[in-house]
């Protein structure tokens, strides 16, 4: 009976994993697309801005007001809150299992 759960979990795992990579791929893919396409044009900028004769702190500063824009949108900081929370859970699913293995081998 045992090898019937092991089996009937093995098949659940396997059609999550590929539902989830058929789902998530295309996600993945633009995203990929999306950042080579942000570093392409900053670097470009930052390539401008050096031939223009632009101040160096004067770029540091441009870009760090960029990243803090761009860190502090809620979208941003909503994935931040879920990222916490599932690592919350995470951690507090860890806990829970190496406690009750712990129980267990008293």
């Amino acid at each position: 009976m045992a090898w019937w759960r092991l089996a009937g979990l093995g098949i659940v795992a396997v059609t999550g994993a590929l539902a989830a990579a058929w789902l998530l791929l295309p996600r993945a893919a633009r995203a990929l697309i999306g950042a080579l396409e942000f570093t392409v044009n900053a670097c470009v900028w930052f390539a401008a801005s050096l031939s223009a004769g632009v101040d160096s702190w004067a770029i540091l500063g441009t870009i760090a007001r960029g990243v803090g824009g761009a860190l502090l949108t809620g979208r941003a900081v909503a994935v931040t809150a879920v990222l916490v929370l599932v690592g919350a859970l995470a951690l507090y699913g860890l806990q829970r299992l190496l406690g009750f293995e712990e129980e267990s081998s008293r």
